[in-house]
Order: C-alpha cells, then structure tokens, then sequence
C-alpha cells in the first residue's frame, strides 16, 4: 500500500532540493530532463558571475568582446514513465512493486512542479494507462489507482513495450521499473522498440534477491508461473545463484549500452530518496 502522505514527503524532498541548489547558470534556465535539450537564443554581454562555458570565443575573435550564449529550453519533452506490476515485483520485505511505484511517483511529483508532460503506465501480462500525456495531473487520484490494481502473473515487457512504443508520438523519456528478471531478449526487444527515445532502465531489486539468508531444505516457489523447486540450499549453491544473477545484470547492462539506453540499480533495502534521487541525476546529466 503506498501511503498518500507520500506526497507530502515529495514536498519536503523538493524544498530541500531547491534550498541546496546552487545557481552556476547565470542568464539560461537549465533544462529539468537531459531529453529536454536547450535551442540558441541570443548573445549577452559577459559580466562577472556568468559561466565562461557559455563564452561564444567565435564571436570574440571577431569583435574582441566576450559575449555569453542564451539559451531557451526545449518544451515539447514528454516524460513516460512504465512500472512493472507482474507477480515476481510483489516481493521482498519492502516490497519491491511499491517501491518503484514510488520512485515513478516522484518522477511524475518532478515533472508536475516544472509543467512538462508525462504519461504513468503498468505493466504485466498487458499494459495499462493511468494517465494520459498532459501537464498538472492529480497524483492523489494516481496513488488511488495504483493502490487498487491487482498483481498479474507473468512479466511480458518485450511484448508490452513494443505495444507501448506505438504511444510515443514527440520527443521523450522513457523510464522503465522493473526487476528485470525475465529473459535477456525480451529487453533486448523493448528496447528496440523503443530506439529514437532516451530510455533508462531502473532495475529494482530486493537485498533478499541479491543476497538471499537462506540455508538448509526449502520449497521454492515461482510468483510468475506458481510452479515450486525443493532443493537444499547450501553456501555453494548461493555462490552459483548470486554468480548467475550477476551475469544476467551484466547482459542487461550491455543491451541498455548498445541500445544507448542508461541503466540504474535500486535497492529497496536503501534508503527511498536516496535512490529516486540517484534515478532523478541519472535523468538530468
């Protein structure tokens, strides 16, 4: 369950980032989202205090004047934010499902407080909107919603992205929640799909996943298929577990790089807005 005193918390998140910020752009407005880009202006006069980045030296071979480059921003950027609902997310002591609805809830906060456009979708076996494209939405009646959905079994994200790519109609963003935990080519098709957008990957994991406290005879069951695995677990078979869960997030890694994707990993042991702010950078380098 996702507490509507979330947002309150996104409120004091946001006024301790603005009272930390410190202005180093005098003279342009910085973009919220890397996509966003920023299109030539004009040219100032430089003064004192102006970053000496934006010093146009062309303009000051020819007049011997420096001069700063303006720059205003690019607002046609739609933020698209893709959370997985499948069965294999309702896991962990802090559940890995609410935790990357939650970071998607402060991507979303974010995108409000700076008037640009996002779109909040799930996904499972099928893909399901909760809000169109537009500015201002009401993130109360969104945590509403999301709290009422059900869990459905199996993670179909090459399927539900390819579905969802025909949806993107200017430039975007696309963040994907997710554990990710489904067959290497199954990404690789979502993010083909998505080629022409900037895509980040936010991989979600639980500490139990990446270092699980296990020993001794176990019954393991799958969320997605509901199928179950007697084994005994010893220090080896950890070993051999954590070895494979590890490559499988190196390959994931080098599809998002191949596919000029960036990628993130989350923990839900750490601390929430450390890592939505670590996802929120990711989205303003």
């Amino acid at each position: 369950m996702i507490e509507i005193d979330f947002l309150d918390e996104l409120d004091r998140f946001q006024r301790a980032l603005d009272k930390n910020s410190v202005e180093v752009n005098q003279g342009e407005q910085k973009s919220d989202f890397s996509g966003q880009g920023m299109i030539f202006k004009d040219h100032k006069k430089y003064v004192p205090g102006d970053d000496i980045r934006k010093i146009d030296w062309k303009a000051y071979a020819r007049t011997k004047e420096l001069f700063v480059k303006r720059f205003q921003e690019e607002k046609n950027v739609t933020l698209h934010i893709v959370v997985d609902r499948s069965s294999s997310m309702d896991y962990g002591s802090v559940n890995k499902y609410e935790y990357a609805a939650k970071i998607g809830l402060g991507l979303a906060y974010m995108a409000n407080k700076t008037n640009d456009r996002f779109r909040y979708s799930v996904f499972s076996e099928t893909l399901t909107d909760l809000t169109a494209a537009r500015r201002n939405a009401n993130l109360g009646q969104l945590v509403d919603t999301m709290n009422s959905l059900r869990k459905t079994p199996e993670s179909q994200v090459g399927e539900c992205l390819t579905q969802y790519s025909s949806r993107i109609k200017n430039k975007s963003i696309v963040v994907i929640l997710s554990d990710f935990l489904v067959d290497i080519e199954k990404i690789e098709d979502a993010l083909q799909s998505l080629a022409g957008s900037e895509v980040v990957l936010v991989q979600t994991l639980s500490g139990e996943e990446m270092d699980p406290d296990m020993k001794g005879d176990k019954i393991l069951e799958d969320p997605e298929s509901s199928s179950t695995l007697r084994t005994y677990l010893t220090g080896k078979v950890k070993s051999k577990y954590q070895s494979k869960l590890q490559n499988h997030i190196g390959e994931i890694q080098e599809k998002a790089a191949e596919n000029k994707a960036d990628f993130v990993q989350v923990n839900t042991e750490d601390e929430f807005f450390e890592s939505f702010f670590n996802v929120w950078q990711r989205l303003n380098r």
